[in-house]
């Protein structure tokens, strides 16, 4: 019949022995043992094994409480320094998961810090070059605007000068204006008197010339000779 794992107690009544003939057996290395995950210790127990009749079970008894008696004391002693034995590697075995686990997170810890710090040199790079960058955008967006500013005062000097010698020019053009009519006047003016003076001369002459004389010409008959010749 197969094998099958049971506790101390189990072992015993399936057995029909007191348990401590099964302590005594795994202190003995005839039965196998192990500790479960619940902490509790079982045994390998053959079910061949079992007794077939009652008589030899109750001498296995009897000759099983007999050698209780006698083994108490060491069967004891040595169960319990198998026991401790056990429980001092499983305590091993459990310690040395425990550091396994301890390195493995000391390396997880150590990769995440890494990560952590490449990321805050990431951000610390990206921090400042984007501060440059919006620093110079701001000395550029100054500079543009300066330079825009003094442009518009330029161009209102050069509107305000345009303005002015159009100003300057319009009155220099209706000056001008009225000098050339006020010459356009002086010289019809001038025209009519002179017309007017060479016809009276005209006259004076035609005078002259129906009254002969030796007397020498005048000034002013010589001057409207002079213009009637022209």
């Amino acid at each position: 019949m197969p094998d099958k794992w049971m506790s101390v107690a189990e072992a015993a009544a399936t057995l029909r022995v007191h348990t401590r003939t099964i302590e005594r057996r795994i202190a003995g290395g005839k039965i196998q043992s192990r500790r479960a995950d619940d902490g509790l210790l079982q045994v390998m127990i053959s079910l061949s094994d079992e007794p077939d009749n009652a008589p030899d079970t109750a001498l296995e008894t009897v000759r099983e409480l007999a050698d209780n008696q006698v083994s108490l004391a060491t069967g004891s002693a040595s169960a319990l320094v198998k026991f401790a034995r056990d429980d001092a590697n499983h305590a091993r075995q459990e310690l040395a998961t425990v550091r396994q686990d301890a390195v493995r997170a000391r390396h997880s810890a150590l990769a995440a810090w890494c990560v952590v710090a490449a990321l805050a040199v990431g951000a610390t790079v990206a921090v400042g070059w984007t501060t440059q960058k919006i620093t110079r955008a701001n000395d550029d967006v100054r500079h543009l605007t300066d330079y825009a500013e003094k442009v518009r005062m330029e161009a209102q000097k050069l509107a305000d000068s345009a303005e002015r010698d159009k100003q300057r020019l319009v009155t220099e053009r209706d000056n001008a204006r009225q000098e050339a009519q006020s010459s356009k006047l002086a010289a019809s003016e001038a025209a009519g008197r002179l017309a007017a003076y060479v016809e009276q001369n005209a006259k004076i002459l035609d005078l002259s010339a129906k009254s002969p004389t030796t007397r020498p010409a005048s000034f002013i008959q010589r001057l409207a000779t002079a213009f009637s010749h022209d």
